[in-house]
């Protein structure tokens, strides 16, 4: 069982190995470790684990690409169906008021076409302008080289 100095002493080694200040001094950390065989086997193998990590270099890319981005997105416009459907779904709503009010009428009472065709011609309708909003296009290319 790890006693909760030994458990003080691994955690402020491991910070110290990620480049953080510790909470504990350099020193105490130190002579807990000369100490402690368990704590020194553990901090040993954490150190082992981490060299090949250390020996890796960060690639540091110089040029900035976010602009290019930038602005082939705003050269990107936008279709114009948004007014078309929209006028679309008001035909439609005349429709349905419309085949209503036929429905209401006393001597049209009895006959189902009143009834379904409403239905039918929206369930056509949403099937034939059935379209994904977030649709991904993947038609952008960026300018320039990204090494």
């Amino acid at each position: 069982m790890m006693s909760e100095r030994c458990e003080k002493v691994r955690l402020a080694a491991m910070a110290a190995l990620d480049g953080e200040t510790p909470p504990l001094s350099e020193q105490e950390i130190r002579e807990h470790l000369a100490a402690c065989a368990a704590c020194r086997a553990q901090v040993e193998q954490l150190q082992r684990a981490l060299a090949p990590l250390k020996r890796q270099k960060l690639r540091v890319v110089a040029e900035d690409v976010w602009p290019g981005v930038e602005a082939a997105l705003r050269k990107q416009t936008a279709p114009a169906q948004p007014r078309r459907e929209a006028c679309v779904f008001a035909a439609l709503g005349l429709f349905l008021l419309a085949c209503k009010i036929v429905g209401v009428l006393p001597e049209l009472a009895g006959n189902w076409l009143p009834k379904v065709l409403p239905l039918a011609a929206a369930l056509v309708l949403f099937c034939v302008l059935k379209q994904n909003p977030f649709q991904i296009t993947g038609n952008l290319k960026l300018e320039g080289n990204l090494r």
